[in-house]
């Protein structure tokens, strides 16, 4: 594979479920229920993280629950994914006047999926530090 790690393929196959999760809520809204663009971003995004957090947790990072504890991790996934909306609502709203609402939003995916995939392997599912004063060989 090159050095490309098995989580960032397993994110990235985690992620097009959660897309297609949030797309179709999205255009569902806009097109069908005739929502505000950024109402309709902010619903399909939340539907999307949810999806994202419980196959991540189990499948993609693949933490036992007593390592990854909901209680700890939910929350500040949820932190990380607000700032990731943050970032999905302004490169939509920043290119809407210029480009269809899909395609901003696909421009807005692929900046959140940076930001997602870095603060969840450098964060939120890393696995949790051992105890050097547990181990015998120190």
């Amino acid at each position: 594979m090159g050095g490309v790690p098995w989580t960032a393929i397993r994110f990235g196959l985690v992620g097009l479920l959660n897309t297609g999760v949030d797309f179709a809520l999205f255009l569902a809204l806009v097109s069908l229920a005739g929502a505000p663009v950024l109402a309709a971003n902010a619903a399909g995004y939340g539907a999307g993280v949810l999806c994202s957090f419980l196959l991540n947790r189990s499948w993609t990072f693949r933490l036992r629950r007593e390592a990854a504890p909901m209680a700890r991790r939910l929350p500040l996934f949820l932190a990380f994914n607000l700032v990731g909306l943050g970032l999905s609502t302004l490169v939509v709203g920043l290119l809407v006047p210029a480009l269809p609402p899909l395609a901003a939003k696909i421009a807005a995916t692929a900046v959140t999926f940076a930001w997602n995939y870095w603060s969840s392997r450098r964060f939120v599912f890393a696995a949790p530090a051992a105890n050097p004063a547990s181990n015998p060989l120190l």
